[in-house]
């Protein structure tokens, strides 16, 4: 799929285990097969809401290969190569190039903060690495200026994506793109989603955020770029509690949500210190009660999880 068609819901898989901590691969190419069902712009994988730091390097790989066999082709997958270090990064750049991503993102190496010219050669030694789209996550572990993202993009073949993050995302959409640089494809923010109607008035292009709401997403995306506003501010409106309880509780939330809409066999969460409580499932019976009713997809509507290989 071309990248000038990139836009809409990109959908974040969440790593599903099993009671015993490994990664579930019939309900992970189930959760891919909902996403493409739902008709999302992309599937960018592992990123954060995957706990992709708490995966290992092969887990890490078997998430980006089962993204990219069960959606064959319909759906653009963004493999994330972030590492620790640039020569861990290349080794990820030049596997998901193998298996055939669309593009592939990283943060910046997110243990110690990198200067600049550290960032330059990082990004540098991915792009050499693949020929597909390289997208920048500009993410608070390495804050990136407006110009030096221009830069990143304008001197470094092949990188040409922004995932903008760095709170106000909003705002520093609008001055990456007040650049008009062309060498910058395109910029999507995330958030959750929280953000979406903000960042699309300032000319984002999609949105990156954890999959359990991606056909609600992806519905006012699709109103927006319709012209129809208020349909898509009153569907988004409802949608809005439960993309809040999401911020407040985390994947643990959005997994549960996967668990309700027939996808995933547990929230389990890998290192997690905040178990949900009597307290926070009551919340989430609440909002799911309230939702319901605007969901696209229903449990048991069209999931065809495909032949996959472990």
């Amino acid at each position: 799929m071309p990248e000038q068609s990139w836009h809409g819901s990109f959908a974040i898989p969440m790593t599903p285990y099993t009671d015993d901590d490994h990664i579930d691969v019939d309900v992970l190419a189930a959760e891919i097969a909902f996403c493409v069902e739902n008709g999302v712009g992309g599937i960018p994988t592992p990123l954060m809401v995957s706990e992709f730091r708490s995966l290992s390097e092969e887990e890490r790989k078997l998430m980006m290969r089962v993204a990219v066999e069960v959606s064959a082709g319909r759906a653009p997958v963004i493999g994330n190569v972030a590492a620790v270090n640039t020569p861990l990064a290349v080794q990820y750049a030049e596997y998901a190039q193998k298996i055939g991503v669309d593009g592939v993102i990283a943060m910046p190496p997110y243990i110690h903060k990198p200067d600049f010219p550290k960032i330059y050669a990082y990004y540098k030694a991915i792009a050499e690495a693949v020929t597909v789209p390289v997208w920048i996550q500009n993410a608070s572990v390495a804050p990136l200026s407006a110009d030096q993202l221009v830069q990143l993009c304008e001197e470094i073949e092949n990188v040409s994506w922004v995932k903008e993050e760095v709170p106000p995302s909003t705002q520093n959409i609008t001055r990456l793109l007040e650049k008009h640089s062309p060498a910058i494809h395109g910029v999507m923010g995330g958030g959750g989603g929280r953000p979406l109607l903000e960042e699309y008035e300032r000319g984002s292009m999609g949105c990156v955020h954890a999959c359990q709401y991606c056909d609600v997403l992806q519905r006012v995306w699709e109103l927006l770029d319709a012209g129809e506003k208020t349909a898509a501010y009153d569907l988004f409106e409802h949608l809005l509690p439960s993309l809040m309880l999401e911020g407040m509780l985390g994947m643990a939330y959005a997994k549960e949500i996967m668990v309700r809409r027939g996808i995933f066999k547990n929230h389990a969460m890998r290192n997690t210190v905040k178990p949900l409580d009597e307290y926070d499932m009551s919340a989430i019976d609440r909002t799911w009660e309230r939702i319901q009713p605007y969901l696209v997809w229903n449990e048991g509507k069209m999931v065809d999880s495909r032949k996959v290989t472990v």
